[in-house]
């Protein structure tokens, strides 16, 4: 064997470093981080985002309807239980919207956020057809109706959600997905 003028081996003879490990489809992901904060992750934001729309517009189509409702009741206890039903279907759909956040993205705080997008889209929709009905409301009756859809969006669908994860993580069953 001839010697190389640095005093090692030739590199004919070296022995080759073995290829580096290619990852297969077959192993399995790393387990989730233990401890520290859970990071919000993207999928959970588009989620959110779907359901709070879709959820929210199907409480908008709601809401205008039970005003048009109201408009053309001639009695006031129609109207009254016309309210009270517009707030028991948006109550019902809210906690939909946080049941099925929390399912798709398993974050308990994804609730409250579709909630509050929701709760907002509608109460942004449902205050500007109020301005535009004759007669206008006064602003007091504007400000309190929007805050009420908002609240109402975000605490229903925050608690639904949360409850739903809670009843989840004691029961031991498996969270879908």
């Amino acid at each position: 064997m001839a010697l190389t003028p640095g005093g090692g081996r030739s590199p004919s003879t070296q022995q080759k470093a073995p290829p580096p490990p290619t990852l297969d489809k077959a192993t399995p992901p790393r387990p989730p981080r233990s401890g520290g904060p859970r990071r919000w992750p993207r999928a959970a934001s588009i989620s959110v985002l779907r359901l709070g729309v879709l959820i929210g517009g199907i409480v908008i189509i709601l809401d205008l309807l039970f005003m048009l409702l109201m408009e053309r009741s001639l009695n006031a206890d129609d109207a009254a239980a016309f309210v009270q039903i517009d707030l028991f279907l948006n109550v019902m759909l809210f906690a939909l919207l946080g049941v099925l956040v929390v399912r798709d993205t398993t974050l308990m705080l994804a609730g409250f956020v579709a909630g509050f997008f929701a709760g907002l889209l509608d109460a942004i929709v449902v205050t500007a057809a109020s301005v535009m009905v004759p007669p206008p409301a006064t602003f007091d009756a504007l400000e309190f109706q929007f805050a009420q859809n908002v609240l109402v969006g975000m605490a229903v669908a925050g608690l639904s959600g949360l409850v739903f994860a809670l009843v989840q993580r004691w029961s031991g069953g498996q969270r879908s997905r």
